[in-house]
């Protein structure tokens, strides 16, 4: 064998030899081997043996020795250490791709609508929008996703025993994805979607007055108030949507 151009590397056994070639990997690629001639171990092979693999300059298996215990653990520890570093690379880079798409929309939103838009995301789903007095129960309160669902006139509805989304509540999603779009749509009338939020949270409000007034009047004639009450998330979502609104007043960049 020419020993200039022989090569030897690391591998393990995967299948022993029988009535069929054994198979090991190593470089990558699955090697057929039997014991004669190139078994140089007196050990016996076994499945995940670690081996040290001979290669003549023609890529032809010569020699497979079996790998010591110490060896082993040692090859083992740099092959984990290895997945692990491979790992964090990969996470590495997933991180900077999405920091990059993270400042690519930030870029085109401006960093302060972008941290409005996502305000309003949270707002939306988890702050407190309005709250109904239930008497000795206590009182309850409803997100403004929440209260999009509520059927006033239906009691058990009302009184939060379910909720039913409809198309309007769609709408409501729409609205509040459109600033996202707003910037990768180049037309001047894009910027216009920015107002979305604001338009949309202003018609549902009034719905909602109205709908609650007419659940609740009556019995807040009677009891002196009504038990329905908006809270601080929905002036809150308010506020914010106004701040995404005045990117409709700017004029789009030549």
């Amino acid at each position: 064998m020419d020993s200039v151009n022989a090569s030897r590397t690391r591998g393990s056994v995967i299948k022993v030899p029988d009535a069929t070639p054994g198979i090991l990997f190593a470089n990558g690629q699955q090697q057929y081997f039997t014991l004669e001639r190139v078994w140089k171990s007196p050990t016996a092979p076994a499945v995940n043996q670690n081996v040290d693999v001979e290669f003549d300059s023609t890529g032809a298996l010569t020699a497979i020795t079996v790998v010591d215990h110490q060896q082993s653990s040692q090859f083992n520890k740099e092959r984990l250490n290895q997945l692990g570093g491979v790992a964090q690379e990969q996470g590495k880079q997933a991180a900077h791709l999405a920091k990059q798409g993270v400042g690519a929309l930030a870029a085109r939103m401006g960093a302060l609508p972008l941290g409005a838009a996502v305000l309003l995301w949270i707002a939306w789903f988890f702050f407190p929008a309005a709250a109904v007095a239930a008497g000795m129960v206590g009182n309850m309160s409803f997100t403004f996703w929440g209260l999009l669902g509520l059927d006033f006139n239906n009691p058990a509805s009302a009184m939060g025993g379910g909720s039913d989304h409809g198309l309007f509540a769609m709408i409501g999603l729409i609205a509040i994805v459109a600033p996202f779009v707003a910037p990768l749509i180049r037309t001047p009338w894009a910027r216009y979607l920015n107002a979305a939020p604001i338009a949309y949270i202003l018609i549902a409000w009034i719905a909602i007055y109205l709908n609650e007034n007419k659940a609740f009047g009556e019995l807040g004639k009677m009891v002196g108030g009504s038990p329905f009450s908006f809270s601080w998330g929905l002036y809150l979502q308010v506020i914010i949507a106004l701040v995404l609104g005045a990117g409709a007043l700017k004029k789009p960049a030549a």
